[in-house]
């Protein structure tokens, strides 16, 4: 068993491969985290783009090309913004 000194605590080759294989998961789940943040906003922002293009009379057709939206997507999102 191999022995280290680390910050005036004597730690296991084992408890310091444990530590570092932590830190790259919490590494791992950030990276994996912020990337959802982003598909997240980017699905909020075509959702809200889309509220306003059917506020603005804009077709169907041209709300799917313009946001990249499905048909029914749109349609969903007509319909919740016509029952406020």
């Amino acid at each position: 068993m191999a022995l280290k000194w680390e910050g005036g605590t004597m730690i296991t080759y084992e408890d310091e491969l444990k530590q570092e294989a932590r830190k790259e998961g919490r590494e791992e789940g950030r990276k994996e985290g912020l990337q959802e943040g982003k598909r997240e906003g980017r699905q909020e922002e075509k959702i809200e783009i889309t509220r306003n293009l059917i506020k603005l009379g804009s077709s169907l057709d041209f709300i799917k090309k313009a946001t990249g939206l499905s048909e029914k997507k749109v349609l969903e999102i007509k319909e919740k913004l016509e029952k406020e």
